[in-house]
């Protein structure tokens, strides 16, 4: 609220957004490709704690963090299945995990790397976290996030089923989106793989010839250009911190779900 009355335009940093085959899934829903929506499913899974004598970082305290695998990448999913549908979540159900209670104490640390000491420390935030969800426009979701799932190593995982057709994504196949139209015929149904780097999908023409594959790093350009460009026409960038306010909101009731072991409604 205060920036907006001072005139302060932000963007949080929800980078996947900026991934051209998240923007095509985003924009197939919009169109109306998959009809009335039914199912939403989204994973975040990865392994670099799955060693119980992997060291403590900032990560693993939540007098720093805030929570665990919840926020640090439960969020981003919880952004990106609401900003894929345009819709938002009402009410969750959620379970938390913490399956290692105490690790080594870091001596040195950088990035999601550290080396460990001779003391040991508890673990303060979750391993895991399950929860169900309902959205405004009737669609039921089931959402993963752990740091547990052996052999994943950073796998988004969305799926959306709908009435006319369904498409599913895989952050570990980033450059493809998976689409099935159910308005065809039964024998030429199923699953379509699109790769999405030709020129006219989002942001791909300021790269690569069709085929080459973009990467991780490219959504933080993709971030600054729509940050820039906003700034520039004088329009709010998106996400908004009203977005970034929408998710902590959802991690927040999950948390309490999980404490109280009941549905808990989103505030809006």
């Amino acid at each position: 609220a205060v920036a907006a009355e001072r005139g302060v335009r932000a963007m949080v940093g929800f980078t996947y957004r900026r991934v051209p085959a998240i923007a095509l899934a985003r924009k197939l829903v919009a169109d109306g490709r998959l009809g009335e929506l039914h199912h939403v499913r989204a994973q975040y899974l990865q392994d670099w704690l799955a060693d119980p004598e992997t060291p403590l970082s900032w990560r693993l305290d939540k007098t720093k963090a805030g929570s665990g695998a919840l926020g640090d990448i439960g969020a981003h999913v919880i952004d990106l299945t609401q900003h894929i549908t345009g819709d938002r979540i009402l009410e969750v159900s959620g379970m938390l995990e913490t399956f290692v209670k105490e690790r080594p104490v870091a001596e040195t640390s950088s990035g999601l790397s550290a080396t460990a000491g001779t003391e040991r420390g508890p673990v303060t935030v979750d391993d895991a976290a399950v929860f169900l969800a309902r959205f405004a426009g009737g669609a039921v979701g089931s959402f993963e996030a752990t740091r547990f799932a052996t052999g994943r190593k950073n796998a988004i995982r969305i799926e959306i089923n709908g009435s006319k057709g369904s498409l599913a994504f895989d952050f570990e196949d980033m450059n493809v989106l998976h689409f099935h139209d159910a308005t065809l015929p039964a024998a030429e149904g199923g699953f379509r793989r699109i790769v999405v780097t030709e020129p006219e999908h989002p942001w791909v023409a300021g790269w690569w010839p069709p085929g080459h594959g973009l990467g991780y790093e490219h959504g933080f350009t993709h971030q600054v250009v729509d940050l820039v460009r906003a700034l520039g026409e004088g329009a709010e960038p998106t996400p908004t911190f009203a977005d970034g306010l929408q998710v902590q909101r959802v991690l927040a009731a999950v948390e309490t779900s999980s404490d109280t072991r009941t549905w808990q409604e989103i505030p809006t």
